[in-house]
């Protein structure tokens, strides 16, 4: 009787105990909400939210430009048995469909921009001259630059990015030069340059988005100078100009994936499946083992120096004491004394492969992820020597598509 009074006095009490735990924990979240709104009411960063746009603006605009080229090679034939998708449409068709989106991301980046100093220029807008439409985008380009010149450099940055973008996922092609293009527009000194941009960009993008649209892109460049130019080993088994064709085809697609990422429309982190973690672990494991690998190559004088000190400070030890338990026993002090335990030693060798694993991990993971936004035409035959240089510029050989 008393053990069962017991336990109904106990049980009152441990419920009032969870629900105090249960506000507490409610309040703290409550402050902790109300002081982060306080943090980014302090530091506004409109930047994120604002650069992306400008990006998209300049993706918008080289859209609508490659599709008023007279006889654009981009060019699709109709569809006729199902409702079309936007790059299915006709050219004058896709061009409506662009003028209208880049003049709402207009009017989404004027509400987003500060005040500019010149307060007479007012927000500009892109409608096309029948019969002039090159010159009326043209016109309507440089609008765009003075206005976004106003209003800060990394806008500009971010315009031109996505111009320049687009024009490497669809490039310029006149018949039959598709190999000129593809050379020209992912050639080094220009993917260095959308590099460049993509770093400076960086901090106001999505998580990791630049990184890996970099390295992908950095990865189509390798692959094209590795083909086609004449200094590299590669040469190709098969037709340059089907393949040339069957590049700046896979590109179209290619460049959907990087402007995605860019505006925030898909995330960089839902491009790592289970398998992709797991390569960018062995990879990590791998590049790890490489480095330690050349430290003792490069250090192994000084390495064999301190084998051969404590080798003989051990043997010394041993002769002078007499006795392996002395000896550790000695040493132990010895180590104790220096603020050295095994506890400690744990902790710190713990907390320096912690730090040492980061940026290891880090950058295979965004190597994860830009192979899992990269895609490159699996059936490209290339003699022995072009395959070793892909494989020397990190292009694996191609895998299974299915997750």
């Amino acid at each position: 009787m008393g053990e069962k009074l017991a336990v109904a006095a106990i049980i009152p009490a441990v419920v009032a105990r969870l629900k105090a735990m249960a506000g507490g924990k409610k309040k703290q979240t409550s402050i902790a909400g109300a002081d982060q709104k306080t943090a980014g009411n302090a530091s506004p960063r409109p930047q994120s939210v604002a650069v992306p746009v400008a990006i998209d603006i300049g993706w918008t605009i080289a859209v609508i430009f490659g599709q008023a080229k007279p006889a654009s090679a981009n060019d699709r034939p109709p569809v006729n048995d199902r409702l079309p998708t936007e790059h299915e449409l006709a050219p004058a068709a896709r061009i409506d469909l662009e003028v209208v989106r880049v003049n709402a991301l207009l009017v989404r980046l004027d509400a987003l921009l500060p005040p500019g100093p010149d307060p007479k220029r007012k927000r500009p807008a892109v409608a096309l001259k029948s019969g002039s439409e090159e010159q009326s985008l043209s016109d309507a380009n440089l609008e765009i630059l003075e206005w976004l010149a106003c209003a800060g450099r990394e806008y500009s940055v971010a315009y031109q990015l996505g111009r320049s973008l687009r024009d490497t996922a669809a490039p310029p092609v006149r018949a039959g030069a598709e190999q000129d293009a593809l050379v020209t527009q992912l050639s080094r000194g220009r993917v260095s340059r959308l590099q460049e941009w993509l770093s400076t960009l960086a901090p106001y993008l999505p998580a990791d988005a630049a990184a890996v649209v970099s390295a992908s892109v950095g990865r189509w460049s390798d692959l094209v100078s590795t083909i086609f130019l004449p200094s590299t080993p590669g040469k190709l088994r098969q037709s340059p100009q089907a393949v040339a064709g069957e590049l700046t085809r896979a590109l179209l697609p290619q460049g959907d994936a990087w402007i995605n990422l860019l505006v925030g429309a898909e995330s960089a982190e839902a491009l790592l499946t289970p398998e992709g973690l797991v390569a960018a672990g062995e990879a990590a494991l791998g590049r790890a083992a490489r480095i330690v690998r050349r430290i003792a190559v490069h250090y192994w004088f000084v390495l064999l120096v301190l084998i051969i000190a404590v080798a003989a400070a051990v043997y010394f030890a041993s002769r002078d004491l007499g006795g392996a338990g002395k000896i550790w026993t000695q040493i132990a002090a010895v180590a104790s004394g220096l603020g050295i335990t095994a506890k400690g030693a744990s902790n710190t060798l713990t907390r320096l492969s912690e730090d040492a694993e980061k940026p290891i991990f880090g950058a295979a993971r965004i190597d994860a992820m830009a192979w899992a936004v990269t895609a490159i035409p699996a059936d490209l035959k290339l003699n022995r020597r072009g395959v070793k240089a892909l494989r020397r510029a990190g292009i694996p050989p191609s895998g299974p598509m299915g997750r």
